[in-house]
């Protein structure tokens, strides 16, 4: 990663710009700054004419994000990952960083992003949370707005048109599930249950789990749930680890023994993958009641989503050999390292989308030529042989006409204090 410039930053009428200006730096590199909800336009209002004119020339690209509130750490860090791609990647000045807050609620954001509308910016990187996407989505289109959301709630899939609309940056949780499920068919291994937390969000991802196991003619034996305050964890994994189906030549057709059939042990059915979409000490906890319950030591591979990408997961011994679908993350793993030498603590996961759009807006203000902000169309329509699309710390990647970002996923292992990737992404895509 270059040496950083330091940045000035301009409050105008309650949103932020990040502007660089060009100084000599001697050794030691001299860190970004970060910039935090205390700072005050009276800090830096002696030198707002130092940068108007530099301005004028740049496409502006806002960032959306929660900078007050209660996800206020979160902005303030996605702000970070978008530093450092403006550091990395805008050689040409091409674009100026500008700073809407668009706090905790739908009704919050929505009139926030008037300030975006007002100030006639065309690329906007964020919301993070679905519903002030859902907020806005409306007012984009109207303005011919291209708002690239960090959020990946598939119920907002289609929120988009020629002119402008909501991209979902996020990768889908049915993505995610399905790439898992097809490899773990691949191994030899087709009959799943999940464990999942008694909530909407678990339901949710149980179903449609199921449905993509029986869409790639799976077995789904049993779906399981706990309360989210993990109270009944112990029953919920006995429940799973005791299920089994039968052979559908022993039953009549409802389940039940056929006359004078005799049942053994290797009749039964047990799961041979089960599925955990829980992070955190609940997943801990479930990984350790799995090994703790498994009393007749019955083989069966543990699975997840890419929230287990972290660190905390890599170093949990209960998780050793478990696999989740996630993007490749070796440059995943530089760019955090290059973030703490930074900022002096360790990047959220989805720092990386933002590093990504940021470098996606830098590229194409650069092609179309910085006044003119680029259109849904320049997005979608990418080229870049042979990824076609974009590549990026999470690898290649592709905007698409129904709103979706699309990427190819990696299966990878925990493996004690690391992941280890036992199936590649593809690095490229097709020409649709």
């Amino acid at each position: 990663m270059k040496k950083f410039l330091p940045l000035l930053v301009l409050l105008l009428f309650g949103c932020q710009s990040v502007t660089k200006i060009e100084h000599k730096i001697p050794e030691p590199v001299v860190k970004v700054p970060v910039i935090s909800e205390s700072t005050t336009h009276d800090q830096f209002e002696s030198k707002n004419l130092q940068t108007s004119k530099i301005e004028e020339k740049k496409t502006q690209v806002a960032l959306f994000l929660p900078f007050s509130g209660k996800n206020k750490d979160l902005g303030w860090s996605l702000f970070n990952a978008a530093t450092i791609s403006l550091f990395d990647n805008d050689h040409n000045n091409a674009i100026e960083l500008v700073l809407i807050d668009s706090k905790d609620t739908a009704d919050e954001a929505q009139e926030a992003f008037k300030q975006i509308v007002d100030r006639k910016i065309k690329i906007v990187i964020g919301p993070v949370f679905s519903q002030a996407v859902l907020a806005i989505e409306n007012e984009a289109k109207r303005n011919g707005i291209t708002v690239i959301s960090l959020t990946n709630n598939q119920e907002l899939i289609g929120k988009i048109n020629s002119d402008g609309g909501v991209f979902l940056a996020g990768i889908l949780p049915e993505a995610q599930m399905d790439k898992i499920i097809e490899y773990g068919i691949d191994q030899g291994k087709s009959n799943f249950a999940t464990i999942a937390p008694n909530s909407q969000y678990g339901r949710t991802i149980s179903s449609l789990f199921s449905k993509i196991v029986r869409d790639r003619d799976g077995n789904m034996i049993t779906s399981e749930f706990y309360e989210t305050n993990g109270a009944n964890i112990d029953r919920a994994v006995e429940r799973v680890v005791n299920a089994f189906t039968l052979s559908p030549n022993l039953t009549d057709g409802k389940s039940k023994l056929k006359k004078d059939v005799v049942l053994v042990d290797k009749d039964r059915i047990y799961p041979q993958i089960i599925f955990v979409p829980e992070s955190g000490k609940l997943l801990s906890k479930i990984a350790a009641a799995l090994k703790k319950l498994n009393k007749d030591e019955r083989d069966f591979q543990l699975i997840g989503t890419s929230q287990w990408d972290e660190i905390a997961i890599a170093n949990d011994s209960n998780l050793l050999g478990a696999w989740f679908p996630a993007p490749e993350n070796s440059r995943f793993r530089n760019f955090e390292r290059a973030y703490y030498q930074n900022f002096n603590k360790f990047p959220p996961r989805i720092s990386s989308l933002v590093y990504d759009l940021t470098a996606v807006s830098i590229e194409l203000a650069n092609r179309s030529g910085r006044l003119q902000a680029p259109k849904i169309a320049d997005f979608i329509g990418y080229e870049n042989p042979p990824v076609n699309g974009f590549d990026g710390i999470d690898g290649p990647f592709r905007f698409l006409p129904n709103g979706l970002v699309q990427r190819n996923l990696a299966v990878l292992q925990v493996g004690g204090g690391k992941f280890d990737t036992i199936d590649r992404a593809v690095d490229r895509f097709l020409k649709y």
